[in-house]
């Protein structure tokens, strides 16, 4: 089965969907990093295997943030969306690659996965969102314990220190800049998620909810349960 995914976005080449069985499957790990450079680098596990006579790759980030399991074996039945790579950004391995996966059902295994993290480096025609909405919200509180911690260490290390500034006045200078940092970072992103909710999506949001309805698995905004994100 080879067919384009409903409601393909116009701007970039269809997703192909496919199923069968899983063949010649070949695990690699392999770093990523914005444009192969500098910046964030991570490892995911790289899953690659033929199906209905076509090569794919699917990009599973490495614990912690990955599942503890394989997310597919040699002979499962699967059913698939994969996205083509951009032109610029195929390297060796891609060349033979139809693309990589951003959307799986393991018919064998009962599990259903959401490709997400990947795609914050990848180059493709066009991508799922980089970040769920789950993972929008673990990060938030992530960096809201990172601010508190800030706003506790700094005026005690400059308290022990013995600082001529009253700790007071310390709490409140450090407490403006964290709340002006958090507020550059994650303003843009509420407004984002707000234009979603409101029926607005991008460009990328809108793909999301395709990819999403095209294997059942409900909404970015509010997944089938027991989906699993990576």
């Amino acid at each position: 089965m080879d067919e384009p995914a409903p409601d393909a976005d116009r701007g970039a080449a269809a997703a192909l969907r496919l199923s069968g069985a899983v063949r010649r499957l070949q695990r690699t790990v392999q770093i990523l990093s914005p444009r192969g450079r500098h910046g964030a680098r991570v490892e995911f596990a790289v899953y690659r295997f033929e199906l209905d006579r076509r090569r794919v790759a699917l990009y599973v980030p490495l614990a912690p943030d990955g599942p503890a399991a394989a997310p597919l074996a040699e002979g499962d039945r699967v059913e698939l969306l994969a996205q083509r790579y951009r032109h610029d950004a195929r390297d060796d391995a891609r060349q033979a690659e139809a693309g990589a996966v951003v959307a799986l059902r393991n018919h064998d295994r009962g599990a259903a996965y959401a490709c997400h993290s990947a795609f914050r480096w990848l180059m493709l025609d066009i991508a799922p969102v980089g970040y769920t909405p789950r993972m929008l919200r673990a990060a938030l509180w992530w960096t809201l314990g990172l601010s508190l911690l800030a706003c506790a260490a700094i005026p005690g290390f400059a308290l022990a220190v013995g600082s001529s500034t009253p700790w007071q006045r310390t709490l409140a200078d450090v407490a403006a800049l964290v709340a002006l940092i958090d507020a550059a970072i994650w303003l843009p992103v509420a407004a984002l998620q707000l234009r979603w909710r409101l029926g607005r999506p991008t460009r990328r949001q809108r793909y999301t909810e395709q990819a999403y309805a095209a294997l059942g698995f409900g909404s970015p905004l509010d997944p089938a349960p027991g989906l699993i994100e990576l």
